[in-house]
């Protein structure tokens, strides 16, 4: 019944929405640098020299299993490249996680300097079973990404993006439950409802849902530099709020598009938005190589989220961004589904 559901829903979409221009080459535009090699680029870090972007190349959810990987990009030689892995004893998650296999299917991903100055890359993974993966980073010519410790999720959560504390411990955005069903959230994404909420990690009590976090498919989420505040992306909903968590209330709010991932930085709140509604992202089923759909990239002040900037495009040769990195005078662009990263130079 729900592929029927689904199919009519997307022969609807089809009629209701406008057609885009598929994108079929790797060139540059009159907007964006086009760098192509990568399988569904979700989630961007600079590395700690900022020489090298760090990638999250998403594979699926759970029970398909295409697995991706982490893999960066060289901003000096201008080349992919993939990290020297290790594998430790688990030292910084729960000593009950076990990592069977080097697969994985990486999602969201934060990375701070701990509090004893080791680099700690976390990542959301969704396969062979959803869990939060910790690495050190450890950067020179390349990255060496040294395995630390994993967590496996509550039972029945799907999660999406992370927020590391220095202390290691850490808030995630839970999306929705595993077992709520595709019809459930297609209409969700309708009707605006709430499908998930924040939880916090820490080793003495595990996971416990945050007060009043409650949203439509909560999405990207960062802590600023005091650990006081956290901003959170609602994705259906369009929402991105500044939440004080002395205070377990959201103090600001911004509306806009459908939001995806956001990043904490010097100059602000990078937030990348879909501008398209979720039964139009149908539209870029796996036939398409990289999805054209329109978005905003909005540039958001830390204290109140008021606007700095917005920055909208389609029809490009990238389509359907997901998170905004700035480095020195470009903003480098990632895709849930995609086969390239992109940039654009900010005047």
């Amino acid at each position: 019944m729900f592929d029927f559901l689904i199919g009519i829903l997307f022969f609807l979409s089809s009629f209701s929405f406008s057609e885009f221009i598929e994108i079929e080459n790797c060139d540059d535009d009159d907007s964006f640098s086009i760098v192509c090699g990568f399988q569904n680029p979700e989630d961007l870090y600079l590395s700690p020299s900022k020489n090298k972007i760090i990638i999250s190349e998403f594979g699926s959810l759970a029970p398909i299993t295409k697995y991706g990987e982490i893999s960066f990009y060289d901003l000096v030689s201008e080349s992919k490249k993939s990290p020297n892995f290790l594998y430790e004893e688990n030292t910084w998650g729960d000593p009950k996680c076990d990592r069977k296999s080097q697969k994985l299917s990486p999602h969201g991903m934060d990375l701070i300097q701990r509090y004893d100055g080791k680099f700690m890359l976390a990542v959301v993974n969704h396969l062979p079973n959803e869990s939060v993966e910790f690495y050190e980073l450890i950067e020179s010519d390349t990255i060496e990404l040294i395995w630390r410790g994993c967590i496996d999720a509550p039972k029945n959560k799907y999660f999406n993006d992370v927020a590391l504390k220095t202390d290691g411990s850490f808030y995630i955005t839970h999306m929705y439950d595993f077992n709520a069903s595709q019809w459930s959230i297609a209409y969700a994404s309708i009707t605006k409802n709430p499908t998930g909420e924040i939880y916090f990690w820490n080793l003495d009590d595990g996971f416990t849902a945050v007060p009043n976090t409650t949203g439509s498919f909560p999405n990207g989420i960062d802590l600023d530099k005091s650990e006081e505040n956290l901003y959170i992306n609602y994705w259906f909903s369009g929402k991105t709020v500044k939440f004080n968590l002395k205070s377990l209330s959201t103090e600001y709010e911004h509306v806009g598009g459908g939001k995806d991932n956001l990043l904490v930085t010097d100059s602000g709140l990078w937030v990348a938005a879909h501008d398209y509604s979720g039964l139009e992202s149908l539209q870029c089923d796996y036939s398409i190589i990289q999805c054209p759909l329109p978005f905003t990239i909005y540039h958001l002040a830390l204290e109140d989220l008021d606007v700095l900037g917005t920055y909208s495009f389609s029809n490009g040769q990238m389509g359907a961004a997901t998170v905004a990195l700035p480095n020195k005078n470009k903003i480098w662009l990632g895709s849930f589904h995609g086969d390239r990263i992109a940039s654009f130079k900010l005047k």
